[in-house]
């Protein structure tokens, strides 16, 4: 079992494990109009979260685009996305950026598009040569997004493909294992891709996947020990993955929203808060500094489609470790820095990682033997580190200046 050491958070008579959470689900403003949507794309970027796409109450698919203020908790209406009209598509920001593209509306699309906020516009980038496909996986990870699976016009469909946003081309990399699915969970956790569950043929599964993106090689990980599950929504924070909501084994509404932490390095998973009332096929969510909003889907017991909006508080990191002792142990310094960390050489941490306060992994430095590293990539601002080392894992919030 990993270690895991807090440095900023001092709770001296604290012992083991703790979550820094709110533990209660808030409720935020709806889409304009209350306008209902499932299958919403959504995202958030410095500080706003964003929802275009999807399918609405009237089983209209839509172009409409909005952005949410947190501060002021309201969203306003944005100008149309300048695609095709379509549900079923699936996005996710990276870099200050967003990416969507797939989806359906009249046949099964497989175009890519490019949103930048500076400028609230949308560019078209190169369609990728593989089938056009309907809620596919979709990970963007360390300059590449990746997509595979989902169904198009031969059915469920489990191949899987990379495009490299600098040279904008595409690379067919291994099938995941398994069977053809659509609908599963994604998400980079870490500096790995992970994808499984969903639904394919007629099963719902829970089985799950590692992809080591240096060496295209998948490996089976252990299954969901929840419920099997289908067309919830997901979201990566702070190095940990979560699934939230979605369909049950029988493809029909669970009792509660379930709510699951996934920890890459143990290769399990946490039960958290339910979000209020029933679960929701196909809603959307994304994550402002360490805050999850979750929002829209279906209500399958009353056949609703819904427009609220709900947030739930997480900690930086899922669980902390606390003891007097602990607590003073450090793995860099300074802290604030302009730009080079001293490294502690008694814990000798092998790999660091940088999040941003959105909890995308923006950089990974290895740092075996290392006593000082150059920070010059990373723009001035607030960032979470993790440095792992054989059986420790220390987390702390760093200032660059």
């Amino acid at each position: 079992m990993i270690k895991i050491y807090s440095i900023v958070t001092l709770i001296p008579f604290f012992l083991g494990y703790i979550q820094l959470s709110a533990q209660t689900w808030d409720s935020k403003s709806s889409l304009p109009n209350n306008i209902g949507k499932h299958h919403p794309v959504t995202f958030g970027i410095d500080g706003f979260g964003y929802s275009v796409t999807g399918t609405s109450a009237s089983s209209q698919t839509s172009k409409d685009f909005f952005k949410y203020d947190p501060v002021n908790d309201s969203w306003s209406k944005l100008t149309d996305f300048p695609g095709a009209a379509r549900s079923f598509a699936i996005g996710q920001a990276y870099n200050g950026k967003a990416y969507m593209g797939f989806g359906y509306q009249f046949n099964f699309l497989n175009d890519l598009w490019e949103f930048d906020p500076i400028n609230s516009s949308w560019t078209q980038l190169s369609s990728c040569p593989c089938e056009g496909r309907r809620h596919p996986a979709f990970i963007v990870t360390e300059g590449r997004i990746f997509v595979g699976l989902g169904d198009g016009n031969s059915g469920n469909l489990k191949d899987w493909w990379s495009y490299e946003i600098d040279t904008d081309t595409w690379t067919q990399e291994n099938d995941i294992p398994g069977p053809v699915r659509h609908h599963p969970f994604m998400f980079a956790a870490g500096d790995h891709i992970y994808a499984g569950m969903g639904h394919g043929g007629n099963n719902i599964y829970s089985d799950w996947y590692e992809f080591d993106i240096d060496t295209d090689t998948w490996t089976k990980l252990n299954n969901f020990p929840g419920e099997a599950r289908v067309a919830g929504t997901q979201f990566a924070l702070g190095g940990y993955g979560y699934v939230l909501s979605g369909d049950g084994d029988n493809h029909n509404f669970m009792n509660e929203g379930e709510f699951w932490k996934y920890d890459p390095f143990n290769d399990d998973w946490e039960q958290l808060p339910s979000h209020p009332g029933i679960s929701r096929w196909a809603p959307g969510s994304f994550t402002l500094d360490n805050t999850v909003y979750f929002l829209g889907g279906e209500n399958r017991s009353s056949g609703a489609i819904k427009g609220d909006m709900w947030s739930y508080q997480l900690g930086p990191i899922a669980s902390l470790k606390n003891t007097q002792a602990e607590e003073k142990k450090a793995f860099f310094y300074p802290n604030p820095t302009n730009g080079q960390l001293n490294l502690n050489t008694s814990i000798a941490p092998r790999s660091i990682q940088f999040f941003n306060l959105s909890g995308e992994m923006i950089e990974e430095i290895t740092c075996f033997n290392k006593l000082k590293i150059n920070l010059n990539n990373l723009s001035k601002g607030i960032y979470w580190i993790k440095a792992s080392s054989e059986n420790e894992m220390f987390i702390e919030k760093l200032v660059v200046n």
